[in-house]
């Protein structure tokens, strides 16, 4: 089972797939306002580890540096 953070985080991101998804956006659809970009980004990387079979080549959170994170469904 996922943690509720994570949970919550995953569906933001699976309901917007293939959007890129600022931090700023990411913590205001979480109804986070005040969450750091950092926090954020710790968010992703947990998520990324319970859900990717390589977290570090993900295939679907997906980073596009200075601009946030996409979202790709598919086979895990």
């Amino acid at each position: 089972t996922l943690p509720h953070a994570e949970a919550a985080l995953l569906a933001v991101l699976a309901e917007r797939p293939g959007r890129v998804l600022s931090r700023a956006i990411i913590a205001a659809l979480l109804g986070e306002t005040d969450a750091s970009p950092r926090a954020i980004d710790q968010r992703i990387a947990r998520l990324r580890r319970i859900i990717e079979t390589n977290p570090a080549a993900p295939r679907h959170i997906l980073t596009l540096r200075d601009e946030g994170y996409r979202f790709e469904p598919g086979e895990a």
